[in-house]
């Protein structure tokens, strides 16, 4: 058997089946609506950062906010919902997002073209006139999903590779696909993502593409409008939907949102537009804080990640305080002194295997402070005078709010947090007139939530889009019993690992009894899962890659996905995957 060992690697770790049930069910208004007149009465209602009205009422008409206050008479009409013990924020809004849109179709290893050095613009990601709404749909889970974290609104991108298509903003609610678009052809998303087995083949290669095409646009303009001005004795001009595409572009009619991944994509990408001219916004930015000084000189307008590095510490949050019978010092309180985390000392060299623990602990010292920098990323751009908002791209629904509060944890204030979901997002895309704060007149995008958004204590009642209600429940408790939870994750799973050299696929079997088998489309055999174990959310596993090395394999399951790592001595890769079948059958 011929395999790519780090290619094996990544799609052994799709095993996890889905194991919990969601924190938080929608009623998907089964029951028609009666009204379409809401007031929310007593709230504490925060209508934009740093503007708070303590018992106050909201009233939602035919999807607009007709009243805000605290002196407000409710209509006869209206469905009273008593929110005193409630706390009402503008609807967060995704600065930048494939949810609607559906994952793109497991495809064979891509077929190499007559002539790889000038492949057909589709088969090299490049494809700048893809209308994004051609490709929504309205029942797509990940509308839902990202509704219940809060979500009202989104400014959604197609996927893909180098210029995967123009982005639209979207109403994350609607029976009908035309129901869910609020505006269309928004954008032109730009990624730095190189084609496979084709030019462009490099991120080099992806800006020489980009050059040239804008270079032949603005020529095709030109020619363009000469035959408009006077076509006597001119060639009529040939159509290019790709040079067609950019013109809004090259007109600065259209910005760019150019997707980064680290430092010096930034980098790249910011000489790239000093040097065509184009309106660019820039998003990902997970090393930002590597080039605040360069973002400040650029004065581009930021959509930051919400894709945290994992905590690979082994520490938990929740952890309890040692036993009590463990007698330890204590400060002048009484309180146990909290431990300082150990730091990473770059001098440190190991010269006796007795010492191998110590170098152990100081490489994760290391990657902990690493973790931290990004951690800290948008306190560090709160500091530096940025305004900007958050995308969701990368990061699972069930992660978006989590991961702000960890933002919040570490240095960004509640209000920064708080603008970055609502106020800034909408005056960078453009909706600040309709988005954004609670203001009689607006779109009755509303969220209603137990407390502050940022205590992790805190759920999600209500959310409102466009006037329209989704009542959110608390998750019930049972069910969650080691057998349910392993039935839950029983039936055949699919799943797909990218690595370096191509996509990797394969299959997985779940039993009811937690055993099951793996394979892999460049294997011959079918491999047995053994140690396995279901632990709240998450399931690990092993398995003996055909004597090769032991694959160990940690997922975190939601729903009918599930993504997470695989790790042996040759490294570590990530893994995604969904479920085929029932987990009955």
């Amino acid at each position: 058997m011929t395999l790519q060992y780090g290619r094996i690697l990544l799609f052994t770790a799709l095993a996890a089946g889905p194991l919990a049930a969601q924190a938080q069910v929608d009623s998907g208004n089964e029951i028609p609506d009666v009204t379409r007149t809401y007031a929310l009465v007593g709230a504490q209602v925060v209508q934009a950062p740093g503007r708070i009205l303590a018992r106050a009422t909201v009233i939602i008409r035919d999807g607009l906010i007709t009243a805000v206050g605290t002196d407000v008479t409710v209509p006869f009409d209206a469905e009273r919902i008593a929110a005193d013990s409630f706390t009402v924020y503008a609807g967060f809004i995704d600065g930048l997002s494939h949810v609607g849109i559906p994952e793109l179709e497991e495809r064979e290893r891509p077929e190499r073209p007559d002539d790889p050095g000038y492949p057909p613009d589709e088969k090299a990601g490049i494809l700048p006139g893809l209308d994004v709404r051609t490709l929504l749909q309205a029942d797509e889970k990940s509308l839902a999903d990202l509704r219940k974290a809060g979500f009202t609104a989104a400014h959604v991108v197609p996927r893909g590779r180098m210029l995967p298509g123009t982005g639209a903003i979207i109403l994350l609610a609607g029976d009908k696909t035309n129901e869910l678009v609020y505006t269309g052809e928004t954008s032109l998303f730009a990624q730095l993502a190189s084609a496979r087995r084709m030019y462009p083949g490099t991120d080099m290669a992806v800006i020489a593409k980009m050059r040239q095409l804008f270079h032949e646009a603005e020529r095709r303009q030109r020619i363009e409008q000469l035959y408009a001005d006077d076509p006597t004795g001119i060639q009529r001009p040939s159509y290019d939907p790709t040079h067609y595409a950019l013109f809004p572009v090259i007109n600065k009619d259209r910005p760019v949102f150019f997707h980064t991944e680290d430092a010096l994509d930034v980098h790249r990408v910011l000489a790239l537009r000093n040097e065509l001219g184009f309106k660019a916004v820039l998003t990902g930015l997970n090393q930002s804080f590597d080039v605040i000084d360069k973002l400040k000189d650029a004065s581009v307008p930021l959509m930051l990640t919400l894709d945290l590095p994992e905590d690979k510490s082994g520490r938990k949050p929740d952890d309890k305080a040692p036993d009590s019978t463990e007698v330890k010092p204590t400060d002048t309180a009484g309180a146990l002194p909290e431990a300082p985390e150990p730091a990473y000392n770059p001098l440190l060299r190991v010269s006796d295997q007795k010492d191998l623990d110590a170098e152990t602990k100081n490489l994760e010292a290391r990657r902990d402070a690493e973790r931290k920098k990004y951690l800290r990323n948008a306190s560090a751009l709160d500091a530096a005078g940025f305004a900007f908002g958050f995308t969701t791209i990368d990061t699972k629904a069930r992660d978006v709010l989590p991961n702000v509060r960890t933002l919040v944890e570490n240095g960004l204030s509640e209000e920064a947090a708080l603008a970055a979901l609502t106020t800034n997002p909408a005056r960078i895309l453009g909706m600040s007139a309709t988005m954004g704060t609670i203001e009689e007149g607006k779109m009755g995008n509303l969220v209603v939530a137990t407390g502050s958004i940022f205590d992790k204590e805190t759920k999600i009642r209500y959310v409102f889009v466009d006037g329209r209600k989704f009542e959110l429940e608390a998750e019930k408790e049972d069910g969650k019993g080691s057998d349910s939870a392993a039935a839950a994750v029983a039936g055949t799973w699919s799943f797909t690992a990218a690595t370096p050299d191509g996509d990797v696929r394969g299959s997985l079997r779940i039993n009811d009894d937690l055993t099951g088998t793996i394979t892999l489309d460049i294997a011959d055999e079918e491999m047995d899962i053994t140690s396995v174990k279901l632990e709240d959310d998450v399931l690990s596993f092993s398995f003996d890659l055909d004597n090769f090395d032991i694959v160990s394999v940690s997922v975190t399951v939601s729903g009918d996905e599930f993504d997470g790592e695989a790790t042996s001595d040759a490294g570590s890769a990530t893994i995604s995957g969904k479920r085929l079948t029932d987990p009955k059958l």
